[in-house]
Order: structure tokens, then C-alpha cells, then sequence
């Protein structure tokens, strides 16, 4: 789905949600909050679904149900009222936001490592093709999940730290799981999957050619959960309560990483015997203000927000 029409997507349901239509029914009088949290398969939300496997939202009080979703429909889910939290990332919470979506990224919960070789997000091309450097993609078309979603946007970042002219390369839409079939099939030249699909890409014959971490800092926050402005005001204890028991739920993430692996066939498509070798983030929901102010000049950089960012009431801290 091109922006324009997923802006026009997010429109709609802004005005379905603001006439009453949004189905929430996230309350009960005789059990715990009921959340709904609409949820890509990707790694970046293993620690959060280990937490509810692990009982620790129930502890805080909170009936945590995970949603499959696909990343353009996270943020019309939430602002329509089909699910009360989603799970994307900073760059789509801030574009969002610029183009007057009425979203906050309620936590983070996810940052890169420290060697970009063992980020989560990796630019991959076939192992034995012609593409050798970033710059043999000059005229190539590179499958992103979404556009304008962190995977585009942090590879543009990236191939741009590495004096690639970005305005040579074609960016298309594929879903990660057909990422690896592309590419062998030669129906594109490089894909730029996260995990578990950076796994699958390389158990299918793909290289990594480039992180898409290259050109950030340690700062920047990757994944975050995020909810509509009006469900964050109107029912602001149990958003509180989620990002309590999330910060639990990473921090034994990071402690228990062979358990969090065994969660990632639960709801994901990677086969168990992969899940022990995908690259993983670093599960936290600390993130800097510099961090969010650094996406917000990425966007501007690129001229992917068309508005200037602000980045107050962006992110709960």
C-alpha cells in the first residue's frame, strides 16, 4: 500500500472512530481490562508476547490478547477501535502524527544492538548475484514490508551513510514472508526483511549486504507500542499498567533469551529450528528524547514528512 493511500486509510477511520463507531469494548465490570494489541510477526514483539505467555501483564491486572496484524492496518485498528494498542515503530508513530493522526507511542520496546551486524533488520541480495556493495543497488528495486514504514525508512538512512544516491534505487511493497522467494525467484534485486525473515532469507541463499542500523545511534528507539490519543486520556490507568508490566516483560526478555526464542514459533512464521539462530534487539523501553528527535530529522532529511514534526505529546515518557 503506497502512503497516500494509507494516510487516506487512517483518514477514514479517524472519522468512523470520532462518529462513535470503534467497537471498543476493552472493559469488563467482572475481570481485568481487556487490551487488544495488534501484532506484526516479527521479533521485535517476542518480548512482549513472552511477557503475556509469562503471566506477567495478568499479574498487573491487565487480559493482554495478541492480534495478528499486518503493519498498514496497526494504525487504523487502533485509531478505529478494533484494538486498543499496536505494535509498529518510531518513524510511522511520527509521519503519523505529521499528516494529523491523533496516535502517541505509549512505550518503546526495542533499540538496536551495538554492532549493526547484528541488527534485526538487514538488507540481504543473493549470495551469489552481482550486487557486492551498497552501490551496485544504483538503478536496482529493493521490497520493503511497507513503504514509509522503519524498515524503508532506516534503509534509505542507511544506503545514504554509505553515499548511496538513494534516488536510484526502487523501493517496492512485499510482505516479509514472500521476501525470500523474490529474491531467489530474481523478481527483485535485494529485500530488507526483519527477523525471523532475515533467518529465512538466509537459509534460502541470501547474503546480508548492509544493516539498517549503518547511520544511527544507540539512542534511536526501533519498535514501540502505541495507542489512539482519546484511548491514552480516557483510560489512562491501564495504559499505565501496560507499560509497567511491558518493562518487566523486557527485562526477563533479556535475561531469558532461549525462552523468549522458543516464544517466536507461537507467532511467527519461523520454523522452530531457526528460531535459535535470528538475530535479536535489544529489548527495552528506554528511549531518549534525542533518539525521537533524530527519526523526526531523518524524516524531514528525506522529505518523506511533508509537514514539520513535533514531537511533543509524540511519545509518553
Amino acid at each position: 500500500m503506497s502512503f497516500p493511500r494509507l494516510f487516506l486509510a487512517l483518514v477514514v477511520t479517524v472519522a468512523l472512530s470520532v462518529t462513535g463507531c470503534s467497537g471498543d469494548d476493552s472493559g469488563t465490570a467482572s475481570g481485568p481490562p481487556k487490551v487488544r494489541v495488534a501484532t506484526i510477526g516479527v521479533s521485535g514483539a517476542a518480548a512482549m508476547v513472552l511477557g503475556v505467555n509469562r503471566g506477567i501483564f495478568r499479574e498487573a491486572g491487565l487480559d493482554v490478547q495478541v492480534v495478528p496484524a499486518e503493519a498498514p492496518a496497526v494504525i487504523p485498528s487502533v485509531v478505529g477501535g478494533q484494538a486498543e494498542i499496536g505494535f509498529l515503530n518510531a518513524p510511522a508513530v511520527l509521519l503519523a502524527r505529521s499528516n494529523g493522526v491523533p496516535i502517541t507511542a505509549v512505550s518503546s520496546t526495542s533499540t538496536n544492538p551495538a554492532d549493526p551486524a547484528q541488527n534485526f533488520i538487514q538488507l540481504q541480495v543473493a549470495a551469489d548475484g552481482p550486487i557486492r556493495t551498497p552501490q551496485d543497488l544504483a538503478g536496482k528495486t529493493v521490497a520493503v514490508d511497507t513503504l514509509y514504514q522503519l524498515p524503508h525508512v532506516s534503509i534509505r538512512n542507511a544506503l545514504r551513510a554509505e553515499g548511496v544516491d538513494v534516488s536510484t534505487v526502487k523501493f517496492t511493497e512485499l510482505p516479509f514472508a514472500a521476501m525470500a522467494d523474490a529474491l531467489k525467484k530474481g523478481t527483485v534485486d535485494a529485500v530488507n526483511p526483519a527477523e525471523p525473515f532475515v533467518a529465512v532469507g538466509l537459509a534460502a541463499g541470501a547474503r546480508n549486504l548492509l544493516s539498517d542500523s549503518v547511520g544511527q545511534t544507540p539512542a534511536m528507539p526501533q519498535s514501540v507500542f502505541l495507542a489512539s490519543e482519546r484511548y491514552v486520556k480516557s483510560d489512562r490507568a491501564t495504559v499505565d499498567k501496560f507499560r509497567t508490566a511491558l518493562a518487566r516483560a523486557c527485562e526477563y526478555a533479556q535475561a531469558h533469551p532461549d525462552e523468549l526464542r522458543a516464544t517466536l514459533p507461537t507467532y511467527t512464521k519461523v520454523p522452530a529450528a531457526l528460531a535459535g539462530t535470528i538475530k535479536l534487539p535489544v529489548y527495552t523501553t528506554t528511549a531518549e528524547p534525542s533518539g525521537w528527535q533524530q527519526w523526526a530529522d531523518i524524516l524531514t532529511q528525506q522529505q518523506i514528512a511533508k509537514k514539520p514534526i513535533a514531537l511533543e505529546g509524540a511519545y509518553l515518557q
